[in-house]
């Protein structure tokens, strides 16, 4: 009984190694943020930006972000380099550095690494929200497009405390990512017949799955019968076997 057990066990365990979604389908809807672009008005009239941020006429501009893209909601997070400095509302010497947008369906949210002078780091803090229900996501020859114009921003509890004293704008996003693998979904190449549901791949790893569980339950219990065979054969002939003491 322990033998079936244990022989049904590894054969469950195979079908689960077998049934595996593969990673490559799991990430299927992801693209990567192939070019970036923030424009957001700061309000604040002493900054000093380097790196990768700019100021034009008081706009904060962002540029070369990287990171992911889901069109789907949409949601990702697309990170930049850079910083700058400048005297907060308080009256402290701050820097702010990696500034990240993240999207969230119709709602975003702006974070940046905070250095106040004198003070410990305050990593990725959130800013101020992004108003993105307005913002248009388009799909096409592999890419995936997301605009945010005039997106209303408005400061956080921690915002306010760490930020210059100027009241910022509406901000400008532009994300565009690559997706792989969009081309092939939508035009099969020659020769290929195109799935009638989303369900083929799936179908197709179940089936192998199943498969082979059953080849290795079959092979293990084959195994498992022989083994027996031999015992039994074994202790039959222990039966049969005359005594050495004969009858005195």
């Amino acid at each position: 009984m322990r033998t079936r057990t244990a022989l049904a066990a590894a054969a469950v365990a195979m079908a689960a190694v077998a049934l595996a979604p593969s990673p490559a389908l799991a990430d299927a809807g992801t693209c990567t943020v192939s070019a970036a672009r923030v424009s957001w008005p700061s309000g604040g009239g002493d900054l000093t930006p380097s790196g990768a941020i700019e100021l034009e006429d008081g706009v904060l501009l962002l540029d070369g972000g990287a990171g992911v893209l889901d069109p789907v909601g949409p949601t990702g997070s697309i990170a930049f380099e850079g910083d700058v400095s400048y005297t907060s509302a308080a009256g402290v010497a701050t820097t702010l550095s990696n500034p990240t947008v993240v999207v969230d369906g119709g709602e975003g949210m702006l974070l940046f690494d905070v250095q106040p002078d004198g003070t410990e780091l305050i990593p990725q803090a959130a800013l101020a929200t992004i108003d993105l229900r307005a913002a248009a996501i388009s799909e096409g020859d592999g890419t995936a497009m997301l605009d945010g114009v005039e997106a209303a921003t408005d400061l956080t509890s921690e915002g306010v405390d760490v930020l210059w004293s100027g009241a910022p704008g509406a901000l400008d996003l532009a994300v565009e990512a690559d997706c792989p693998g969009t081309d092939a979904a939508a035009t099969p190449t020659a020769g290929a017949e195109p799935a009638e549901d989303g369900g083929g791949s799936a179908g197709l790893w179940i089936a192998v799955g199943v498969t082979t569980a059953a080849s290795v339950l079959t092979v293990l219990l084959a195994a498992g019968s022989v083994q027996r065979r031999k015992r039994n054969s074994a202790r039959s002939e222990l039966h049969e076997q005359p005594s050495g003491d004969g009858p005195r």
